[in-house]
């Protein structure tokens, strides 16, 4: 025990023999519940080991190796840990393929190496279950939790219609075999046990002690070091480390489809669940609920979370070359074949949102129907509140397995698992930038617990960040906004916008916020003025034509008959007709 720790403990223990009796109990239950919070954040931290992780490469592929290896040096997985497979440089494997050149050299190599034991298993099935073959192997003992595909590992196993099942009972669109390499491994500890057509259940859906996730109870957690190339894959643990470091700082940013019933109405109701779990995080939370994906223009800012549906490829704002992502952000776009081709920077979601610089995501390899996707709430609860690796939160969010998912990641990765207080005091105290957003996001818990507007503004106000750096300063803006204090929200949507550390997408917002401003304030030319400046600065697809024909309208209303006539002609060029 350390110096400092023991002095602690005594300082404790004279205070607590000088209470009276009755306090005194009071003081040692409180003591006891404190020691075992910070007994069980070490065994958590102990649970992110890299003695967990087998890393699991293509041995043809140099790439695959030097990702897996560069992986192993960050996380200190052992060497024996290490497994080169023979496997083709392709996105496909088929089933038999699947079995002879990873399922069983995987599971010969962790009886191998003392990493895991399976045993024969006769007992009954449950009522309406049939085995896949009449030997069952259960895996009884596992130092293993984690399976982490490196790039150039296969990741989808297509339908073989050579395979055949007793379909009974199966509705006819599920029953299918194709699915994800890594939804099949995820059953590697019950071999045997679930038929391949069709899904399985997933045992350990919905938990939330990150303990219960472990081979012992059916599965193995796998995520798949991936993306378009592979310093992409390889820099997936760096920004991880970095978000550990330094904390996961920005916004969320959720997109809805205003859908409230019938077959889709599922999938808007997960994606609000995402929205009020970002909030709940204390995470500035911008929703949109247009029928429509975010535009091209949409001002997507310093972005930590993001969850939207429903578009088979990237569009809108993660169209552009470049996003805003922040180091450890997680991005997830439900779609039914949004991983379909993992090494594309420009077809469906999860290549491209790596390539543009996502840390970790989610996505389906072929179609998985809505209700058996991963649900995004359950993901960020698990993850954000509870302090969930991504490889546990992913895990509790899948409601089947032997289906289609893939998680993009490092398993290990937790970003929430120190207080936010805590991380505040520490980036204010070295003076770092990313205070703003610690202090934005415990100014918005503060109001979610029931502290007034008012405030919390004031404090807001009263830090030296409030004029140094644009996310304050637009954080007290959108506090008075709320308010209806209109002439102060814009004095300090002007602040934020005269501090070089405002991103481009930030200034867009802004400068929508402050067109709105001066039109509820009567100040036409103003807001003139700032649409001027929306538009110079707008990125290549912008509609144009929209920010010219609202001008338009502040033209007019200043009687400014040069600008009506300039403008005027601008939005019919736009339009085509001249």
């Amino acid at each position: 025990m350390s110096a400092s720790v023991s002095g602690l403990v005594l300082r404790i223990r004279s205070k607590v023999d000088s209470m009276a009796p009755p306090l005194r109990k009071r003081w040692i239950g409180r003591l006891l519940r404190l020691l075992l919070g910070w007994f069980w954040i070490g065994l958590r931290v102990a649970e992110g080991a890299g003695n967990e992780v087998l890393v699991i490469y293509n041995s043809e592929s140099p790439d695959s190796e030097a990702v897996a290896r560069h992986y192993a040096r960050r996380r200190s997985v052992p060497e024996s840990q290490l497994l080169g497979l023979r496997l083709p440089q392709t996105a496909t494997l088929s089933r038999a393929d699947y079995v002879s050149a990873i399922q069983e050299p995987l599971r010969r190599h962790l009886v191998a190496k003392g990493l895991a034991e399976w045993v024969p298993d006769s007992s009954p099935l449950p009522p309406g279950r049939k085995a896949l073959a009449q030997k069952r192997l259960r895996l009884v003992r596992s130092e293993i939790r984690y399976l982490l595909l490196c790039y150039g590992v296969p990741w989808y196993i297509p339908q073989d219609p050579s395979l055949r099942s007793d379909t009974q009972g199966i509705p006819p669109q599920l029953q299918r075999n194709d699915a994800s390499v890594d939804d099949e491994l995820a059953l590697l500890p019950r071999l045997g046990f679930d038929d391949p057509i069709a899904s399985a259940p997933n045992p350990v859906v919905g938990v939330t002690n990150g303990a219960q996730i472990h081979p012992t109870n059916g599965v193995f957690m796998v995520t798949r070091l991936d993306g378009p190339t592979p310093e992409i894959a390889r820099g997936l643990v760096d920004k991880a480390l970095e978000a550990e470091s330094r904390g996961l700082w920005g916004h969320a940013y959720i997109d809805l489809r205003a859908i409230t019933n019938g077959p889709y109405g599922l999938g808007d109701r997960m994606i609000t669940n995402a929205a009020v779990a970002a909030k709940r995080l204390g995470f500035e939370t911008f929703v949109d609920n247009q029928p429509a994906t975010l535009g091209v223009g949409y001002p997507l800012s310093q972005v930590a979370l993001y969850v939207g549906w429903y578009d088979s490829g990237v569009t809108g704002p993660f169209y552009r070359a470049s996003v805003e992502f922040q180091p450890g952000a997680f991005a997830y776009h439900l779609h039914s074949f949004s991983a379909a081709n993992l090494r594309s920077a420009s077809e469906n979601w999860v290549g491209p949102l790596l390539a543009r610089g996502a840390t970790a995501t989610m996505g389906c390899v072929a179609e998985p129907y809505l209700e058996f996707t991963p649900n995004p709430a359950m993901f960020l609860e698990r993850w954000g509140y509870v302090g969930m690796t991504l490889g546990e939160a992913a895990t509790a969010a899948h409601p089947v397995l032997s289906w289609q998912t893939v998680v993009v990641g490092d398993p290990l990765y937790r970003p929430f698992g120190r207080p936010l207080a805590e991380d505040g005091k520490r980036l204010d105290d070295a003076n770092d930038p990313w205070t703003a957003y610690a202090l934005v996001r415990n100014a918005n818990l503060q109001l979610m617990a029931g502290r007034s507007v008012e405030a919390m503004r004031d404090q807001l106000e009263g830090q030296r960040w409030a004029t140094h750096h644009a996310v304050v300063a637009e954080k007290i803006a959108r506090l008075y906004w709320s308010g209806i204090r209109v002439r102060r929200a814009l004095e300090w949507y002007d602040t934020a916008l005269g501090l070089t550390n405002a991103t481009p997408m930030q200034r867009r917002r802004l400068l929508q916020d402050s067109v709105e401003a001066h039109r509820v304030l009567g100040q036409p030319a103003e807001a003139y003025r700032c649409l001027e400046q929306l538009i110079v600065t707008a990125p290549p697809d912008v509609d144009l034509q929209e920010l010219r024909i609202r001008q338009l309208q502040f033209a007019r209303e200043m009687r400014d008959v040069e600008k009506v006539t300039a403008v005027s002609n601008e939005v019919q060029r736009l339009s085509g007709k001249r």
